[in-house]
């Protein structure tokens, strides 16, 4: 058996794979073993400690006598000692005094579905927001040299390398759960808004502002709202009219509610026309359902004098 370059595999002599034989599961729910019986020095040592080929001795002897070769407990460990011990080992830029947090808190807290693992390299990864939310509620310190060795407050991760300052408002907005795409844990909404009032997005060039930003805000509101907030646009359409409001834009033949909000929605017009009545202020009268055929009375040869050509007459007439 010879160890891939991954750690990960163990390779035969025809070139076939298969998983380690380790399993969490049948040490710690079959046998009832704890992790201690296993792990040498948890309670004492920072850094936790793999498992040690005599200490699985001791159960596996008997138990190896009548096992095939590949799944004897020997074919685990290789020259530098446990396989897997890759599995738990912790970088060396991460400050982790591993007995320190096992005195206090159970295995289970911080390393979940111990109890039902199978395979020791699918064990998930401890993730850093576990971490900072323990420290908040057990009131230990939170700064960044609390755990790391080299990373600090002015620590610029990887990614702000290469066209950081192009590509930065797409991974701001991104649900990446990775922590270096966490803005939040270096800056404040003050630092976007600060630089941003002397530098203004890439994208906002004389076309986005003379003619595409309406329909930018439109499909993204929440986008914009991270720098303007709607006296924004109140202040600056009260000396500039949209350029779709030309001449013919009204009227009740004029198609212009029907260029963005078809259907017409509660948040349409009264976007801006807060204090002008509503299409939807004229109910039918009490004696009109809306099953009835509008046409039949309404306009029998020509189309009903709407913009949409009355098609839908219960979606403004309720």
């Amino acid at each position: 058996m010879l160890l891939s370059a991954s750690g990960c595999m163990l390779l035969d002599a025809f070139g076939g794979t298969r998983r380690y034989a380790f399993e969490h599961a049948t040490h710690v729910k079959g046998e009832g073993l704890s992790c201690a019986d296993c792990h040498d020095d948890a309670l004492a040592m920072d850094e936790l400690a793999a498992p040690r080929a005599e200490t699985c001795s001791s159960c596996h002897d008997a138990l190896d006598a009548q096992a095939e070769p590949d799944r004897r407990v020997a074919s685990l460990f290789g020259e530098s000692g446990f396989r897997a011990a890759h599995a738990s080992a912790q970088s060396a830029e991460v400050r982790f005094p591993h007995g320190l947090h096992a005195q206090r808190f159970t295995c289970a807290e911080c390393h979940p579905g111990l109890s039902s693992n199978e395979d020791v390299r699918a064990l998930e990864p401890m993730a850093m927001q576990a971490c900072t939310d323990c420290h908040a509620r057990e009131k230990a310190p939170n700064a960044c040299s609390t755990c790391h060795t080299t990373i600090d407050d002015v620590w610029t991760p990887p990614s702000h390398e290469t066209a950081w300052t192009a590509h930065h408002g797409l991974v701001a907005r991104s649900a990446s759960e990775r922590t270096a795409d966490r803005c939040s844990l270096c800056h404040q909404e003050s630092t976007c808004l600060a630089c941003h009032a002397d530098e203004q997005p890439k994208n906002h060039t004389l076309l986005f502002r003379e003619r595409a930003h309406g329909v930018v805000a439109a499909l993204d509101r929440q986008n914009c709202a991270a720098c303007h907030t709607p006296d924004t646009c109140d202040r600056c359409h009260r000396e500039e009219r949209p350029r779709s409001h030309t001449a013919s834009f009204g009227g009740s033949f004029a198609g212009h509610c029907l260029g963005c909000h078809l259907p017409l929605r509660e948040e349409g017009c009264v976007t801006c026309h807060k204090s002008t009545p509503g299409h939807r202020a004229t109910p039918k009268p009490d004696d009109h359902t809306p099953v009835m055929n509008c046409r039949q009375c309404h306009g029998i040869v020509a189309a009903l004098p709407h913009a949409d050509k009355g098609d839908d007459c219960n979606a403004c007439h309720p």
